[in-house]
């Protein structure tokens, strides 16, 4: 929790800012004499990110004569959206994870959106749309990408060892010991088999350990109606996930060194640096990747099947109308960013960051933008067919995934019984579900 003095300082910087800048000032790239704006847009992302949405909001701006100063961070971008809050100087419009919509919608700082104010509403999938409903099924946000996660696999080590393509836990295990065992990169160069961002910071290893709970048929809740739910991170189905964990890490030893403290930046890194060869991710790394070493060393494939499915998880960038907004003209810009025109651009203008990872827009086509290339083909049918969301419409997922991370990371830096830490997870999940008011 933020104290109130870092928050209030905070909100002090954003007044001294719109102070010497005026907030929301800024030209985005418009020359007309008549142009409207600017709209304030704030990104959750790196610069890499930020100069692909500057293509976007160019783009919109020479259309519209609407100029949008755009600013981003990864650093701290809640407490500022927090200072904001504070200083009653929110920006028109904020590009975030679909996650954080329940904890948006909670503070009282989004306006409602409804289908009718987006131009191409109907274009957008009907995936695409049920990850931006609240619980009451009303509509918070506009969906701008999407993505599921992907298993990227070295295609030269499973050559080298002969052994097959992982299509299930059992096979991911067999080339996980052969890959860390073996020595596939060459004598005496030592590699391990499975890649995990494994740190508490921001949730990792909850968001990487939900697609072993769904695909082994577990869950974190059920829903009881009513908008009530009960945690279920006890059952046997969420035990089995854990223990499977448990085993590829402490029993196996597959795991690369170091996991527990790593963010997706060094699981990045260990994939790409030939250190570790199986790497579940979302397709964003193919870029990445490609300009490594690794480069048609790999191969992209659908997550492995459990026990039960091979479900995994699905993601996506949503489009918050922040309250106080200049409202008219921020919707024009959200609509626009749904249009296939728009879409294409976040997929291309900067290779390296793919701000729309899997269009939105039904009628684009992610394959067919990226050249042919068929790791999209597959990443568009992993989305929809085995992509499983997170509960983002709750009033606080990111505590709650935060709650399910430092527990995991704990019980795997022990190596404990996986059906004792799950049975206590799920007392402190339930009582978490009970003080955001959502527990059965």
């Amino acid at each position: 929790m933020k104290s109130r003095k870092t928050v209030l300082r905070a909100a002090a910087l954003v007044l001294a800012a719109c102070g010497l800048a005026g907030c929301g000032g800024g030209t985005g790239g418009g020359s007309a004499a008549n142009a409207t704006g600017p709209l304030t847009v704030w990104i959750r992302g790196s610069s890499a990110s930020i100069k692909a949405y500057q293509a976007v909001f160019a783009s919109f701006t020479q259309q519209t004569g609407i100029r949008v100063a755009a600013s981003g961070t990864l650093t701290d971008f809640d407490t500022k959206i927090s200072a904001a809050e504070a200083a009653h100087q929110l920006p028109d419009l904020v590009i975030d994870n679909a996650s954080q919509l329940g904890n948006y919608e909670t503070q009282g700082i989004l306006q409602q959106i409804r289908k009718s104010d987006i131009a191409d509403a109907a274009q957008l999938t009907a995936q695409a749309w049920a990850s931006v409903t609240d619980l009451h099924g009303d509509y918070y946000a506009v969906p701008f990408s999407a993505q599921a996660n992907v298993l990227l696999v070295r295609s030269d080590w499973l050559s080298a060892l002969k052994l097959p393509v992982p299509t299930t836990w059992a096979q991911v295990e067999q080339d996980a010991i052969a890959f860390t065992q073996d020595h596939p990169a060459g004598p005496g160069q030592q590699t391990y088999g499975i890649d995990v961002p494994g740190t508490t910071a921001t949730g990792y290893v909850s968001w990487w350990w939900s697609s072993l709970l769904w695909q082994a048929g577990g869950d974190y809740v059920k829903s009881d109606g009513n908008g009530k739910y009960t945690a279920t991170l006890d059952s046997p189905a969420a035990v089995a996930a854990a223990r499977e964990f448990e085993k590829l890490a402490c029993t196996d030893k597959v795991v690369q060194p170091g996991y527990l403290n790593d963010s997706t930046t060094a699981a990045n890194k260990a994939f790409q640096t030939g250190q570790v060869g199986m790497y579940l991710t979302g397709p964003y790394a193919y870029a990445t990747s490609d300009a490594t070493g690794v480069k048609g060393r790999y191969v992209a494939v659908a997550p492995p099947r459990g026990p039960a499915s091979a479900e995994t998880l699905a993601e996506g960038t949503s489009l918050y109308l922040m309250a106080g907004a200049k409202t008219d003209e921020t919707l024009k810009l959200e609509s626009f960013m749904t249009t296939p025109a728009a879409q294409k651009l976040g997929m291309t203008a900067v290779p390296a960051a793919t701000v729309v990872r899997l269009p939105v827009n039904s009628t684009v086509d992610a394959a067919t933008v990226h050249k042919g290339d068929p790791r999209w083909a597959l990443a568009e049918q992993v989305y929809r067919q085995q992509g499983h969301y997170e509960y983002d419409s709750f009033p606080n997922w990111t505590a709650l995934r935060q709650l399910a991370s430092d527990e995991i990371n704990t019980m795997m830096a022990s190596c404990a019984s996986p059906s004792a830490a799950m049975a206590d997870l799920n007392t402190k999940f339930q009582a978490m579900l009970r003080q955001q008011g959502i527990a059965g």
